[in-house]
């Protein structure tokens, strides 16, 4: 009698089959679950946004309807110009510290150290090259966290959120209208603390890892496809928009950066102080360098940035 070895060809197809039909249904389960995230994750960076308004009012209403600003007359930089640990520093002029470098997260984290906002509160889910701050002062035996200056040496690590200049010439407080953008998720032309320059060329299979200007998608003269309006929006929610915090406390999701005052680009800056012109304020100028130029250019010019 023959004994039979292994699978026939038929049995060996039929195990085939089966098994590609089950990494398929796991492969829907995975995706549903993916996309059955990605609103809550969604949500919890509008909350977070939410609560950074909420914080920033009540830090004005503590100092003279001023939203966030590190003490000191020194210039924007990526990082801060003394050691985010210290715990005395003199901001007073001639001090040692008034007129070093000063980063926007240094303006951030006058939250944590004033309004009593954890760290976390700055990260949004959905931008996976965030994480939050994590330190102890028991392991560092250093100062608490309300005593610190800064989220770390390398502090746009662990903030996912652009806000407003403070160091430039108009730093926002209080005043600001309802539709001026205070902050939003992190502008598309800034990256790791460094700065983003338009690719060469953009195409519908490559925008998603590049940031271009906004086109003219209001001139209804030319016909222009979704994508081409999403290259100009934040990375974190896969280029459909982003969270936008404006004047009054409220958050929205844009699905365009154009939605500050007058269809303000919140992400870049104007090049003439009265915005005139419809294309330099929705289209704007994108930042380059932390200098005098790179700057807001007017007080209705949101102009967000880390």
């Amino acid at each position: 009698m023959n004994r039979r070895h292994g699978l026939t060809r038929v049995e060996t197809v039929t195990v085939i089959i089966t098994v590609a039909l089950l990494f398929g249904a796991l492969g829907v389960v995975m995706l549903r679950e993916k996309e059955a995230r990605r609103p809550a994750a969604g949500a919890i960076c509008r909350t977070n946004l939410t609560g950074l308004g909420t914080a920033m009012a009540i830090y004005a209403n503590d100092y003279a309807d001023r939203f966030p600003q590190l003490p000191g007359t020194g210039p924007w930089a990526k990082q801060l110009g003394f050691s985010y640990d210290l715990t005395t520093p003199d901001f007073s002029p001639g001090g040692a510290q008034s007129d070093v470098g000063r980063t926007v997260t240094a303006s951030w984290y006058l939250l944590v150290r004033y309004a009593d906002v954890s760290p976390k509160a700055f990260v949004c889910p959905q931008d996976g090259q965030r994480r939050a701050f994590d330190y102890s002062p028991t392991k560092t035996k250093g100062p608490d966290l309300v005593e610190l200056w800064d989220f770390g040496p390398d502090p746009y690590k662990h903030v996912s959120y652009a806000m407003h200049l403070p160091y430039g010439q108009y730093p926002a407080d209080r005043s600001r209208p309802a539709s001026f953008a205070v902050a939003a998720e992190m502008n598309p032309w800034m990256k790791e603390g460094d700065f983003v320059p338009p690719p060469a060329s953009i195409t519908v299979d490559d925008w998603k890892g590049k940031v271009s200007f906004l086109p003219r998608y209001w001139d209804q003269g030319t016909p222009w496809e979704k994508w081409e309006i999403q290259r100009a929006n934040a990375f974190a929610h896969e280029r459909e928009g982003q969270n936008v915090l404006f004047g009054d406390s409220h958050v929205s999701f844009e699905k365009a950066s154009d939605c500050g005052v007058r269809n303000d680009n919140i992400y870049t800056y104007w090049s003439s102080e009265d915005g005139a012109q419809e294309d330099d304020r929705r289209i704007g100028t994108n930042p380059t360098a932390r200098d005098k130029d790179n700057d807001a250019k007017s007080k209705d010019d949101s102009f967000l940035v880390i």
